[in-house]
């Protein structure tokens, strides 16, 4: 820093000018200074894209899922990467039986096999359909707040969406929590 006052007195610049001129010219040379030491860091992706806002729900966006349709009742997302595979968020569902009840029922009907969901603090069940492209179906249900999830698609794609789940799922708690 020295070494930068001495070379703006040699130019005879720094002479004419004022204490507050001096000053800010200073700080002016050791920001343009910093910029140029200091090195820079990627920006995270969802800085730059802003969150997805959807009742009283703040969704980061995914680069591999985008957002289908958006409706006051409910929301779908779709995989970038596999076209079969989306997940409806909705609220105001019918509440009376739990997704367990409802997959056992389906899977009596058309031949799927019934799966526990894996955490269980979530209140969800998987059907799994036998077929070429292995697909499931995923319920998720919140009563406090009468949220439903719903994932349609392959078993293998499921897993872009598990975060998004997750993230909603932890909104939802931490709502409850509150009211």
């Amino acid at each position: 820093m020295d070494l930068c006052v001495d070379l703006l007195y040699r130019i005879e610049l720094m002479r004419s000018l004022g204490k507050t001129k001096k000053a800010f010219l200073l700080l002016g040379v050791a920001l343009v200074t910093a910029a140029f030491i200091i090195p820079t860091k990627k920006v995270p992706i969802s800085v730059l894209v802003p969150d997805i806002v959807w009742g009283q729900f703040s969704i980061s966006p995914r680069p591999d899922i985008e957002v289908g349709g958006v409706h006051p009742d409910s929301i779908v997302f779709v995989s970038n990467i596999e076209p079969q595979a989306r997940l409806t968020v909705a609220k105001n569902g019918n509440f009376k039986k739990t997704p367990k009840d409802i997959v056992t029922s389906l899977c009596r009907n058309d031949r799927c096999t019934y799966v526990a969901y894996s955490n269980p603090e979530i209140d969800g069940a998987i059907a799994r359909f036998p077929s070429d492209d292995d697909l499931q179906l995923v319920l998720i249900r919140s009563q406090k707040e009468q949220v439903w999830m719903e994932y349609k698609g392959p078993t293998a794609a499921f897993g872009f969406f598990e975060s998004l789940i997750s993230e909603l799922h932890q909104q939802i708690e931490s709502n409850n929590q509150v009211i």
